[in-house]
């Protein structure tokens, strides 16, 4: 019997998922990055760091927070090409090996400056090789009809690295000192390399042949991808409050611990792309993201009120939202590639995302420094409910 015509836009429906057993290669995958995503989420503690360590006030936090995020801006798209010319491997390293040596950069950080600057450049341009690299492996392995399911486990992996990183990290350096942290993480990083070795490349008939595969502008004239990204970015902005900004203001409540927010979002997280994880594939990725997208108001607007709501609450409520959103919008934005395609569409929604989260910081951390840390959650209520307002009406069933 033949599967539905899948829609470019998101609004087609879906085959039921197949439960087919947990491929080999995919375990392979994500015990990879697993590693990578240990270290990187490490510097999710980086607002903490710059004001304790370095006494950085909110606006140069937001600058040097973002500085990664808009290098994997700059980078996304042409990350995307390289890799779907080039094959994934190949980044999959180079993202590996430059993640190392940022950590262990950072044993020689001693203020604010050129350094530091220059470290979270190389982490951004780390992430784009690795992230756009293994997230694409991961969908040459899935099955079209479970792609968003895949991507759940893939996300899943790195947001399980979001609550385990930042709460080891808080205490290793409680009890050792940051520059155990930072070795830790060079280790992580280079265990990742060597996890990567055992995992195989699929070949694709673009890679072996001398045809031109699509581009860069093929991919930007998918129907409704732009607005996709517009969603994505508009959304990236509301995640950089809860990311950069929840950090600072906990720290001026006079909380000392704020790793609890980044425990409570991951495991929520974690546990939504579980049982929920093939929701989207079942009853539309679009309208998924609708729900989404209201949780994210509530979040944001809820954050307003830290004091009384806690980090804890905070993390569960940012978690609900982004558990369920990134898997649906990222899965609607992939939706009848081809393997030719899908690292440049993988890049550029990333790019898309990432806008938002590196203009999000950068913007809010002034307006933090001048308003305080309640009217950045407010803004990023206002986001969150703008991208609702863009994304296209999913069909009755």
């Amino acid at each position: 019997m033949a599967e539905p015509a899948p829609s470019p836009d998101g609004t087609a429906a879906h085959a039921k998922p197949h439960a087919a057993r947990f491929p080999r290669e995919l375990v392979e995958l994500l015990l990879a990055v697993l590693c990578w995503g240990l270290a990187h989420s490490t510097y999710f503690l980086l607002p903490k760091y710059l004001e304790v360590e370095l006494h950085a006030n909110p606006a140069e936090i937001g600058l040097y927070t973002s500085a990664t995020w808009f290098v994997t801006v700059a980078l996304a798209g042409l990350a995307g090409a390289w890799i779907d010319r080039r094959g994934r491997r190949p980044f999959a390293f180079a993202g590996a090996v430059l993640l190392a040596v940022t950590c262990a950069g950072f044993w020689f950080v001693k203020e604010l400056g050129p350094l530091l600057l220059l470290l979270r450049v190389v982490h951004g341009v780390a992430f784009s090789f690795f992230f756009v690299a293994t997230q694409t492996l991961a969908a040459d392995i899935s099955r079209p009809e479970n792609l968003g399911r895949t991507i759940g486990y893939y996300g899943s992996a790195f947001v399980f690295t979001n609550a385990a990183a930042p709460a080891a990290a808080e205490w290793l350096a409680a009890h050792a000192g940051w520059p155990w942290v930072f070795a830790a993480t060079t280790a992580l990083s280079l265990a990742s390399l060597l996890l990567l070795l055992p995992v195989h490349e699929r070949p694709h008939p673009h890679l072996v042949s001398d045809a031109d595969p699509p581009g860069l502008v093929d991919a930007l004239r998918r129907p409704g991808f732009l607005r996709l990204t517009s969603v994505a970015a508009l959304t990236g902005v509301a995640f950089a409050a809860a990311f950069t900004f929840t950090q600072p203001f906990a720290l001026s409540l006079g909380v000392r611990r704020v790793s609890d927010f980044f425990v409570a979002y991951s495991l929520t997280a974690v546990v939504v792309r579980g049982p929920f994880g093939s929701w989207a594939d079942r009853t539309g990725r679009l309208r998924v993201t609708r729900y989404a997208l209201a949780a994210y108001a509530v979040a944001s607007f809820a954050t307003i009120e830290l004091e009384s709501l806690g980090l804890v609450a905070s993390g569960v409520l940012f978690g609900v939202a982004h558990g369920l959103f990134y898997p649906a919008l990222n899965a609607a934005s992939l939706e009848g590639a081809g393997p030719e395609l899908r690292a440049k569409l993988t890049g550029l929604f990333n790019a898309g995302f990432n806008s938002g989260f590196s203009l999000g910081a950068l913007g809010l951390g002034l307006v933090a420094k001048a308003l305080g840390y309640p009217p950045v959650f407010a803004l990023a209520g206002v986001c969150s409910l703008a991208a609702l307002g863009l994304v296209p009406r999913a069909p009755r069933r």
